[in-house]
């Protein structure tokens, strides 16, 4: 009888359990490293997250600065006076500095010196005085649509913002043709008084050229007291925005209180009508907002 030599099991044994053991030792590695991709991705996902709450919660919290301070500038005075006479020649309105660093600085541009194009919400009046200004100021195409009209706020056009031709246009349809220059020329010489009070289109210097009941058309389709105001809210964050980009700027249209209205907890907001972030990781970014505001209206 022959025996195996045991030398020659041992060698066998082990060489079974060599790859045996690479096998598990290389599905171990797939287990940790998928485990590891797992978490790796739950964390970004997590940091997403946490990063648009933050952004999220910023742009909020810019909005509220901006209505806050308005509101306090609005304390003595009427809104739309107190923010007019607020503006720097580059539409700045303020700055201010947080606890973490983050430093904002506030725009405001009236929006009001166009013609509402459409009528939502309207009263019948209103209507008909929408519909008038855009009768003066037509006929309105797709190349002019843009520098003649807007989307938002009241039926009057401001005064303030508004290109000379429009203001021709409305004054001509107003008079009827009849010391339209009259009437112009002391719009005119208003809306560059800096001291003009929101009463200015009843003067006698403009009432003496209209005829009975156009002073009252005149006056609701001309405003001193826009309410309708491009709002630019740019920041540098401070050190608790780290992973986002640390420069952000902001946009939107805001509708001050109607001061003819009597004050309530409902009428004396400031309503938020569009609010959206603008990318500066293009041409924007490299822009300041007189620049990127002239490049987004031409575009």
């Amino acid at each position: 009888m022959i025996r195996a030599n045991p030398l020659k099991r041992r060698l066998h044994r082990r060489a079974f359990a060599l790859p045996l053991v690479v096998m598990l030792a290389l599905a171990g590695t797939l287990l940790i490293a998928v485990m590891l991709d797992r978490q790796s991705a739950q964390t970004r996902n997590l940091a997403r997250h946490i990063d648009a709450a933050r952004s999220f919660h910023l742009q909020r919290g810019m909005r509220e600065i901006f209505q806050a301070w308005a509101k306090e500038q609005s304390r003595s005075a009427g809104r739309q006076s107190a923010l007019r006479n607020s503006i720097e020649l580059d539409g700045r309105i303020g700055e201010m500095s947080l606890p973490d660093g983050t430093r904002i600085t506030m725009y405001a541009f009236d929006a009001q010196g166009k013609a509402r194009i459409d009528g939502v919400g309207f009263s019948q009046q209103e209507r008909d005085d929408q519909q008038a200004i855009l009768d003066s100021v037509g006929p309105i195409v797709d190349s002019n649509r843009r520098a003649m009209t807007r989307e938002h706020g009241p039926v009057a056009v401001s005064i303030f913002s508004a290109p000379v031709e429009i203001l021709s246009d409305i004054v001509t349809h107003v008079t009827e043709g009849v010391h339209q220059t009259d009437v112009l020329d002391s719009i005119l010489q208003l809306r560059d008084d800096p001291r003009a009070q929101t009463s200015g289109l009843s003067k006698p210097e403009i009432s003496q050229h209209l005829e009975d009941g156009k002073s009252e058309l005149l006056q609701r389709l001309l405003t001193m007291s826009p309410r309708l105001w491009e709002v630019v809210l740019e920041a540098d964050l401070g050190r608790e925005f780290a992973s986002i980009p640390t420069r952000v700027r902001l946009w939107g249209y805001f509708l001050l209180p109607d001061p003819r209205v009597q004050s309530n907890e409902f009428t004396n907001r400031i309503q938020v009508l569009t609010w959206e972030s603008v990318d500066l990781t293009g041409p924007a970014g490299q822009m300041n907002v007189e620049q990127w505001r002239r490049m987004r209206d031409e575009n």
